[in-house]
């Protein structure tokens, strides 16, 4: 086992050796101080300059002052930016994100490449980028990107003879977003494209937007769902805090709350938990379509709606065919809701969507307990006495029937008692039952006036009673109506009430999806 280790660790020194002496053969033949390349072509000249003697590419590049053309060591390396759109595709509610194509452009100086011997920029693509320092900026709301190209990735660089630097990409890239769906499908979203430096603090690097123009649409852009109502830009610091847990004794070991944390004051090493980083955001006011909307949703389902109140105009009793609208239009409706629903993500709130969902289920249902209502009334036997033909009383009497048998078993006990107490009381409850009496006509009158006055039977006429017929004699203004005539009445303003209540709704609705 020693033998082993004492070979492995000779194998680890002479490879060690060897890779030394590679890079010194390598390095040193560079490192001369001839400036060869000032007379030859560009690439010539991009390989003196970016060489590994003179250039360090790990390094971030000093900004220098301008009057003094010295270098401001503890000034951070400013980076402008600017974003151009190509395409922002479908926003996925269900997923909470969007595409977009975008062409991303950096610019910064880098005094290491100046090359005023030279009157033109130098361009490369991936190669050059692997030569130069480039800033590490990454999207913060990333779900998924990757830099296009067919072939080769689409990375241009560009190296001016002043020592500015030009970085563009094109990206695809998938950018979450955080909705608020409560007035959906009214809504308007605002999905934010964030940029942030990943390596350095804003003590080392600071970006910033360029003054011109620093989000530019593609003049082209459509959308089929959305439509773009503004984009702006917001430059920001990002704060990144090391947090431990207060010594506070409610508190147990190792949990850490919200409430009851202290920040780190000192950090003595470097990282992302250290400093507060330069952030760029690109916003995106986007407003839903609701074209189709309004013609897949809402305009079936108020045509759902409407057709449940045609049961008002059948018959009370026609069971059947009240019974399969009501059922038929309120299973269409769910089934309408259900594929609009399918979409969205199950949120915590209410949205617009289901606030119409629950109350047109209510007009729809409400059309069927209706129906129930009325014809279990249409098959009640016994005629309804009411004060007065309102609905107070025709709904008070409806729903409490008793009292037509109260006055029924009233009656009887008159015709019970009519042989018992005095004659005073006696005689009172044979007059009463003498007046209600006089109302019945009889067969032995009958016969008696036909024999007396003989007349043509052309003469002789019917009348059909009316409602202000019933009204008794005898029973304080009481109006008798029958359980038909009352099925019917309910039938006749459930046929206003219904429309206007709906009315009614739709106008509050209409005002919060649009307010």
């Amino acid at each position: 086992m020693i033998g082993y280790r004492g070979s492995g660790l000779r194998t680890l020194q002479a490879v060690t050796l060897m890779y030394t002496a590679f890079c010194v053969q390598t390095v040193q033949p560079a490192c001369s101080d001839d400036n060869t390349a000032d007379g030859g072509n560009r690439v010539e000249m991009l390989m003196w300059l970016t060489d590994p003697c003179r250039y360090d590419r790990w390094t971030r590049p000093i900004p220098s002052d301008s009057n003094s053309k010295t270098t401001k060591t503890g000034a951070p390396t400013r980076v402008s930016a600017r974003v151009y759109v190509y395409f922002l595709g479908s926003v996925e509610a269900q997923q909470l994100h969007f595409t977009a194509h975008l062409l991303i452009r950096y610019r910064w100086r880098d005094d290491r490449l100046i090359h005023s011997s030279s009157k033109s920029s130098i361009q490369g693509e991936n190669k050059l980028r692997e030569r130069v320092w480039t800033p590490h900026v990454y999207i913060v709301n990333e779900h998924d990107s990757n830099i296009m190209g067919s072939g080769r990735q689409d990375i241009l660089v560009t190296v001016q003879p002043d020592g500015t630097v030009l970085y563009s990409a094109r990206l695809k890239v998938s950018l979450l977003c955080m909705m608020n769906l409560q007035k959906f499908p009214f809504d308007q979203q605002t999905c934010p494209l964030i940029l942030e430096s990943w390596t350095y603090n804003n003590t080392h690097l600071e970006l910033v937007w360029e003054h011109d123009s620093p989000a530019v649409l593609n003049s082209n852009l459509r959308m089929t769902e959305y439509n773009l109502v503004s984009i702006w830009t917001d430059a920001t610091v990002s704060e990144y805090a090391l947090l431990s847990p207060s010594e506070d004794k409610n508190v147990k070991k190792n949990e850490y709350s919200p409430l009851s944390v202290e920040v780190v004051e000192h950090v003595h090493y470097y990282g992302k938990f250290a400093g507060n980083y330069s952030q760029l955001i690109v916003n995106f006011e986007l407003e839903r379509e609701v074209g189709h909307y309004i013609m897949d949703y809402y305009v079936p389902s108020i045509m759902l709606v409407v057709v449940s109140w045609v049961s008002f105009w059948l018959d009370p009793n026609a069971v059947p065919g009240r019974t399969t609208l009501g059922t038929s239009t309120m299973l269409t409706f769910i089934t309408l809701s259900r594929n609009i629903g399918s979409s969205l993500p199950k949120v915590s709130y209410i949205k617009a969507t289901e606030i119409w969902f629950l109350v047109c289920t209510a007009f729809i249902f409400g059309s069927l307990v209706e129906f129930a209502f009325v014809n279990t009334i249409w098959r009640r036997k016994k005629n309804v006495e009411l004060k007065k033909v309102n609905s107070k009383h025709i709904f008070k009497s409806t729903l409490t029937p008793q009292m037509q048998r109260k006055s029924i078993s009233v009656d009887n006990g008159i015709d019970r008692g009519a042989t018992s107490g005095s004659p005073t009381e006696r005689s009172g409850k044979l007059n009463r039952r003498e007046n209600r009496s006089k109302s019945f006509l009889t067969v032995g009158d009958l016969n008696s006036a036909v024999c007396t006055n003989p007349e043509p039977l052309e003469n002789f006429s019917i009348r059909v009673p009316t409602l202000n017929d019933n009204k008794t004699v005898g029973g304080g203004g009481l109006f008798t109506l029958t359980p038909q005539e009352i099925a019917q009445w309910i039938d006749q303003r459930s046929r206003i009430a219904f429309p206007a209540a709906f009315l009614v709704f739709n106008c509050f609705y209409w005002l919060y999806v649009y307010v």
